[in-house]
């Protein structure tokens, strides 16, 4: 299976994934941990997503610009800006 916003099947299968969705039900935030990872640890990877007006994704973004691990998922919308 090839990759996609949401990642490739064999991303899927090593880390439970986590969605927030915006007002038009589009994925905003994408974030990826180890099986048991508490959402308020600082032990996920997260992505933003971006939408043109025809809701098409046009961007995926990294939390810090970086595909580390070391983020808070609860603090996905606040503590980070993504590149």
């Amino acid at each position: 299976m090839t990759g996609n916003i949401f990642g490739s099947f064999s991303e899927d299968m090593q880390y439970v994934t986590a969605i927030a969705y915006d007002v038009s039900n589009n994925a905003i935030y994408l974030g990826h941990a180890t099986p048991g990872t508490l959402k308020s640890e600082a032990k996920w990877r997260i992505k933003k997503m971006t939408y043109d007006v025809s809701n098409n994704c046009t961007d995926v973004q990294f939390a810090s610009g970086d595909s580390k691990f070391d983020k808070v998922w609860n603090d996905r919308a606040t503590a980070y800006t993504y590149s």
